[in-house]
């Protein structure tokens, strides 16, 4: 299998995807790979009379990496996923060659340190990638792989001006959103224990940058989840917002286990905001025993408040 972006245990132990333990179908499948490697296209459609040789070619090679990427991703077979990541590999010859006519390009430069990061050459691509910067600092996709590079190496307070460059340069990117999210999130002690940023920050910001990646892209479920599940790591989170995003997401799904969570979800706002029986109503309605565990810790924590479930019912 083709090595992806090595991630500190810390990280990968992302809890998007989770509710009381239990993983929400539609955010198991590669959602934090293809957050942190994601490769984009340069400039935007130019006339063809405009680009150059150089912006001619590495299209071509971009559209050709991103064509063999998509087919890795979806590939089950396991012979013919490595004949994809042979041609993926392939294409560094391509990248060399055109670098080797384009040496201080930084368009050339950046798109070959992203690949290098793709195909997990990390040492080179860093080298790629800072190159890139120096020669033109207004690259976000490069911001953002610089940040993802520092998140690698736990070094939470470079991460930081990198992503908050890559949203200044593309505020309208999603992801870039969602990446300062997870930072704020993850290393939120260890900003406040090296007073880089208050407490009151901290959780101010990772909440407003999780809204913002769901606003941003509102048919990104994964971004709904984990918006909808930041209200419960801020402080000033109006709870009752928080039952109207998790009901937007219950409208949109289709898998019934996907469905059932989310009514977990519900129930522990409910809870949360002191609506026992309406906590209780939503349980009646889960009966899958795949989430008996987590329904079990709901309706104890009422039995525990005084209201019997049965009073739901």
């Amino acid at each position: 299998m083709m090595p992806g972006l090595s991630v500190p245990a810390r990280i990968s132990s992302f809890r998007t995807g989770t509710v009381l333990g239990a993983p929400f179908s539609f955010l198991s499948r590669g959602f934090l790979s293809s957050a942190l490697g994601l490769i984009l296209a340069f400039s935007p459609a130019t006339p063809l009379t405009a680009k150059t040789l150089a912006q001619i070619k590495l299209e071509e090679i971009q559209k050709k990496q991103n064509r063999l990427m998509e087919a890795y991703r979806r590939e089950t077979n396991p012979s013919d996923k490595e004949s994809l990541e042979f041609r993926l590999i392939a294409i560094h010859t391509e990248y060399a060659a055109l670098l080797a006519k384009n040496p201080e390009n930084p368009a050339v430069i950046a798109a070959y340190g992203l690949y290098l990061a793709q195909i997990d050459k990390g040492d080179d691509a860093l080298r790629m990638l800072l190159k890139a910067d120096s020669l033109d600092p207004t690259i976000p996709q490069v911001k953002n792989q610089l940040g993802n590079y520092m998140i690698e190496q736990a070094n939470f307070q470079l991460a930081l001006p990198y992503y908050l460059d890559a949203i200044r340069l593309s505020p309208k990117e999603p992801l870039y959103h969602y990446q300062l999210a997870n930072l704020l999130y993850y290393f939120s002690e260890e900003f406040v224990e090296y007073e880089v940023l208050s407490k009151a920050t901290v959780e101010d910001q990772m909440f407003t940058a999780f809204k913002s990646a769901a606003e941003l892209a509102p048919d990104n479920m994964a971004y709904q989840y984990r918006y909808a599940e930041a209200f419960y790591d801020y402080p000033f989170a109006d709870l009752n917002e928080a039952l109207s995003v998790w009901d937007g997401i219950f409208h949109r799904v289709q898998d019934e286990r996907d469905k059932q969570i989310i009514l977990l979800q519900q129930a522990n706002c409910h809870l949360k905001l002191g609506h026992l029986e309406e906590a209780s109503l939503l349980l009646d309605r889960v009966d899958d025993p795949y989430l008996d565990t987590n329904k079990g810790k709901l309706l104890r924590e009422i039995e525990e408040r005084g209201v019997s479930p049965s009073q739901g019912g």
